[in-house]
């Protein structure tokens, strides 16, 4: 029993936080606006093609490859893909 409570233990400090909404508020929300009203995510690209522009940056978007951790830049593409 305490081996089960130990093993689900380390399996959720292994799992990182998602920060997406915070990097969302801090980072986007200016230029995509709340609801992506702003600059709507492009209907044609895909999620792969989401998170290299996330990291690399385009036009007159920064990239965050800077400031982002592993998997961050994913996790915020899937978060804003479901905001509407």
């Amino acid at each position: 029993m305490i081996f089960l409570l130990i093993f689900a233990m380390s399996a959720m400090a292994d799992e990182p936080e998602d920060k997406s909404a915070q990097i969302f508020s801090s980072y986007c929300v200016s230029c995509h606006g709340e609801n992506l009203e702003i600059i709507p995510l492009q209907t044609e690209s895909t999620t792969e093609q989401r998170v290299e522009i996330v990291n690399t940056g385009i036009k007159s978007m920064p990239p965050y490859n800077w400031m982002l951790q592993d998997g961050e830049a994913e996790r915020l593409v899937k978060y804003m893909e479901l905001i509407k």
